[in-house]
């Protein structure tokens, strides 16, 4: 895909966006395209109240269960790249999902400890039950990680009870969107003081809602900006590109993070003409290290 293209049906959706208050932008990595866009907030919805922690299985080795539960690192891990129907699809964010649990794994987290959701089995309701899974294990002492890398979009409204009317949102494979406050409140009963949320995903440095003590919120790009699919020769997003050579080096949150920041900017600006800038919200004592 051309650099000019690109370029022209961003500033197409832009245009869009203007001029529909009720239909969101349809904001992908790096990747608009025209279509129905996205189908609407999740039916979930917010629930009446925090959710209590689940049970834990009745016995480890059941189907689902984590293979060794006394190694306590946890972590749903989502990449999207082809969405429900014939448009909206992505290049290499189910790449960028695969890496990350590769990357956990090799730094100790079992196997059974981690839930990958890929493509057509990262609905909204797998989400929602993949982080009530990693509710009914986590404690105060565990390290929990959640990572997403797919379509972000905004949508405007109070439907997740606070105050923001726009809200930023991550889009699961049927198209609706997943609103920041509806994911604040899925990880509000989290005792884990050390968790690590990163997106890559448009609009994702508006994802600050889930920022707290002893957690660190990373993002590819600020609340108004889009993020971007990588060049072929990387086989990731810019950012988590940039960000899992950050973390093969320095296997630290933040330490990655200040790596693959100028390095993810610079290349957008080159080879996109956009500004792409990632934030951090880190509220953790000390380096948030793997």
């Amino acid at each position: 895909m051309s650099k000019n293209y690109l370029k022209i049906v961003c500033i197409a959706i832009g245009i869009l966006f203007l001029l529909s208050i009720a239909t969101p932008v349809i904001a992908s990595i790096g990747r608009e395209k025209d279509g129905d866009g996205f189908k609407g907030v999740y039916d979930k919805g917010k629930p009446d109240k925090p959710p209590g922690k689940p049970d834990k299985p009745d016995k480890p080795g059941d189907e689902g269960d984590p293979e060794d539960p006394s190694v306590d690192k946890w972590a749903v891990v989502i990449g999207i790249a082809d969405y429900k129907g014939k448009i909206n699809d992505l290049l290499y964010t189910d790449d960028d999902a695969r890496d990350m649990k590769s990357y956990l794994i090799s730094k100790g987290y079992p196997e059974g400890n981690i839930k990958l959701l890929l493509n057509k089995k990262a609905t909204g309701q797998a989400i929602y039950d993949a982080i009530e899974w990693m509710a009914g294990w986590e404690g105060p002492d565990s390290e929990c990680v959640f990572f997403y890398s797919g379509h972000g979009s905004t949508y405007d409204g109070y439907n997740d009870g606070d105050t923001e009317y726009t809200d930023e949102t991550i889009i699961c494979w049927e198209l609706k969107h997943i609103l920041d406050g509806f994911l604040r409140d899925a990880f509000s009963s989290f005792e884990s003081q050390k968790i690590a949320f990163i997106f890559d995903s448009c609009y994702s440095g508006g994802m600050d809602d889930l920022a707290g003590s002893g957690r660190v919120v990373v993002a590819a790009c600020d609340e108004a900006e889009l993020s971007w699919d990588g060049a072929d020769w990387m086989k990731n997003g810019v950012f988590t590109y940039y960000y899992m050579d950050g973390l093969n080096t320095y296997n630290t949150v933040e330490d990655s993070y200040t790596y693959a920041t100028p390095l993810a900017h610079n290349f957008v600006l080159t080879e996109y003409n956009y500004n792409m800038n990632p934030q951090i919200y880190d509220q953790y004592a000390g380096l948030w290290t793997f």
